[in-house]
């Protein structure tokens, strides 16, 4: 099935916008048809019941509605509109931020915020209830099972409020600087996709968290230039080999308040990566990870007393990856679980005593999302690579039979979200010609819709050029995914300049069947090819080739994409002197490795916010993929742009955040010491007060003007 026959309201409006020969640069940012994060806007969210789904709707009066529209009866009504959030008092009047609320369990109350404080909005009544009155930061909050109370962090400690009586009570007292109770420090949150630190049990009597005691874990200062005299803001940030967060698992009752420390599975100095509850609320579910990461236990803690039982153990030689993909059953003693153990990210079954009932998926591709357990017939959801590595998919699978099948039909990349009683899905779909638009599936009868799609976008008004997939062979033979962006006029009989647009590292990909973002397409137009290169290292393919870059990062990322740029030069159409190479943070790394450890290939070099050596980056992601610091001292030194500055050649442009909390500002600042002492010439650009991503308007397109007259003059 094509998009056409699925899209054609959208399509035929598209078609009827009048063409457009040419955007530029500003319009990057500020046409909607090029925003390829517009769907964002809409925030589709299912009910808890799942008949229902809320969307944020805009008016040309800069006026915002939320939307619930039920499936079932074909209806929809208005719960609220901006303008009327609006808590009033007698000294001030309080507009709520509704954009991150929150839905009750059942459904009818809204959690929203202003100035600080927590406002329930009920959806039926149409008011607003006042919770919190105390004006100090509250962050993570969150509905207990039962809808009674909410529950948060304020000032590292974990609190709830009942929902009817606004009673306040504070369940730990112990939070400081250096003790966070219930929220993750940088570094869990970052590596370990840890955004809140504790979990409420089924029946919302029992909290289970995790405290952070980052009593000896070092400071990074973030500098805030923008003051007569600068302000800084301590980061806790552990660097490869340095002193690592303790972290340790409690419960509390919220009725009497007691706190029970549930025993570590692992000593100190590990991680816990997971905390959750068993669906019959007895027990807590905790995942730890020893610091090399190639141990990881499961275990069951009693609440009451503190007690753990090993449930599962995992070893590898390399690492273990941390993901979300397992599931506790509720009408069975089982638990889903994830594992490359056979050399493929695969879904296994257990017993609660550990002991393996059957493995579920199997073959040469991996899982790489579970979408859902639909108990009640038996069914698993999950998106897998099966059909291409180049796309993603949803499948469904019967725990009984083993019988699986593919859910969707439109080929390219699908990111599914299952509704609760399992009747439909969300599917936002993106493919090469295709920014994502959201679709509506029917898990019963296999139909799907439209729901949006940007009605100011057409791949053809805005002259954009054509993506090729290419497989290419490695020196060793081995086949590596590629794609070449061409110029809307290309012409086969000229030669073109190449950017190598570049990531290279673990868990990511960038040679997929998705749309390309736009400015790729922009420097597309201005007359170059864009080539991209998955090598080892990068998701979407079997253990043993992420494993590959274990203990050398950067080495064999680089000899794949020389094999590549070997393989371009061979195209009677590129010009093999005219070769620039363009990434950003992992990608910076990379650019930077390559210009200078292949000093000859490229001619011209843009990094953007690059390591420079892993010893300044944190522990969590450096140790996975290089181990400590003291045991592989030369591994360091070879993986380190910053060793190998003297061989620089290319003409460079080096750009970074200034408060940049993810790579440091601090990895260019020792990058440009050393281009000094050899005396290379360079061009840096800052952003003032920026992090890790150049996200703000004005940053942004200064960023692709100062890129885009950089190649120009340069490439």
């Amino acid at each position: 099935m094509t998009l056409r026959k699925i899209l054609p309201g959208v399509l035929l409006l598209v078609s009827l916008i009048q063409a457009q020969t040419n955007f530029t640069l500003r319009d990057l940012i500020n046409d909607p048809g090029l925003d390829i994060n517009l769907y964002k806007e809409k925030d589709y969210r299912w009910t808890p019941d799942g008949r229902s789904l809320l969307f944020f709707n805009k008016s040309g009066t800069a006026k915002t509605f939320l939307v619930r529209q039920n499936l079932n009866q074909n209806s929809q009504d208005t719960l609220f509109v901006s303008d009327s959030l609006i808590w009033r008092e007698s000294e001030q009047n309080l507009v709520m931020d509704y954009t991150g609320y929150k839905v009750s369990p059942h459904g009818n109350l809204l959690l929203m915020t202003a100035k600080n404080d927590l406002f329930i909005y009920d959806c039926e009544k149409k008011s607003l209830q006042r919770l919190t009155a105390d004006g100090k930061s509250k962050i993570l909050p969150c509905f207990s099972p039962d809808g009674r109370y909410l529950s948060f962090v304020r000032e590292n400690n974990l609190w709830i409020v009942n929902c009817a009586t606004g009673n306040l009570t504070q369940l730990t007292s112990d939070g400081s600087e250096t003790l966070f109770n219930g929220r993750p420090d940088w570094v869990y949150e970052e590596e370990f996709d840890i955004t809140t630190a504790y979990i409420w049990s089924a029946d919302s009597r029992y909290i289970a968290f995790l405290q952070f005691d980052e009593t000896e874990v070092g400071k990074y200062p973030l500098m805030d230039w923008k003051n007569l005299y600068p302000s800084i803001e301590w980061q806790y940030y552990p660097k490869a080999g340095e002193k690592i967060p303790d972290v340790r698992v409690f419960s509390v009752d919220i009725t009497t308040k007691e706190i029970v420390r549930i025993k570590r599975a692992l000593p100190r100095n590990e991680y816990v990566v997971r905390i959750d509850w068993l669906p019959d609320t007895n027990l807590v579910m905790i995942q730890s990870l020893n610091r090399q990461q190639n141990y990881k236990k499961i275990s069951f803690g009693n609440p009451k007393t503190g007690e753990t039982k090993l449930i599962l153990e995992e070893k590898d030689s390399y690492w273990l990856n941390v993901t979300d993909m397992y599931y506790c059953l509720k009408n069975r003693r089982q638990l889903i679980y994830y594992s490359e153990r056979d050399g493929n990210m695969h879904l296994y079954l257990y017993d609660y005593d550990g002991k393996l009932i059957k493995q579920l998926t199997a073959g040469a591709w991996i899982v790489t999302e579970l979408n859902g357990v639909d108990e009640a017939n038996d069914l698993v959801y999950f998106t897998a690579t099966q059909k291409s590595v180049l796309e993603r998919h949803l499948y469904r699978l019967n725990l009984q039979s083993g019988a699986m099948s593919q859910v969707d039909s439109l080929s390219g990349t699908h990111h599914v979200i299952i509704a609760p009683d399992f009747n439909r899905y969300l599917d936002y779909f993106s493919d090469v010609k295709t920014p994502t638009c959201v679709l509506l599936g029917d898990l019963q009868s296999g139909g799907v819709r439209p729901l949006w799609a940007n009605p100011q976008f057409d791949y053809t008004r805005y002259q954009f050029g054509e993506t090729r997939f290419l497989e290419i062979n490695a020196m060793d033979g081995t086949k590596l995914n590629a794609s070449l962006l061409v110029p809307p006029d290309y012409d086969p009989q000229k030669k073109y300049p190449v950017l190598v647009y570049v990531y290279g590292g673990p868990h990511y990909q960038i040679v997929t069947n998705t749309f390309t973002t736009p400015f790729l397409h922009w420097l597309a137009r201005e007359g170059y090819l864009i080539f991209r290169l998955d090598g080892r290292g990068s998701s979407g393919r079997d253990r043993n080739w992420e494993r590959k870059i274990s203990l050398q990062l950067g080495k064999q990322e680089l000899q794949d994409l020389l094999d590549g740029i070997k393989y371009l030069k061979t195209l009677p159409y590129v010009d093999a002197n005219r070769i620039g190479i363009y990434g950003a943070s992992y990608g910076g790394y990379m650019t930077l490795l390559a210009l200078c450890k292949a000093p000859d290939v490229f001619r011209v070099g843009v990094s953007v916010a690059p390591v420079t050596h892993w010893k300044y980056y944190d522990a969590i992601y450096t140790e996975r993929y290089l181990g400590l610091p003291k045991d592989r001292q030369q591994d360091y030194f070879e993986s380190a742009p910053l060793n190998f500055v003297t061989n620089l050649k290319a003409r460079l442009l080096l750009v970074h955040g200034s408060a940049d909390d993810n790579v440091h500002f601090q990895q260019s600042i020792n990058f440009v010491e050393e281009l000094i002492r050899y005396n290379k010439r360079f061009e840096l650009l800052v952003y003032p007060n920026r992090k890790h991503g150049i996200r703000d308007a004005e940053g942004r397109l200064h960023l692709y003007e100062t890129i885009s007259d950089f190649l120009n003059r340069n490439l």
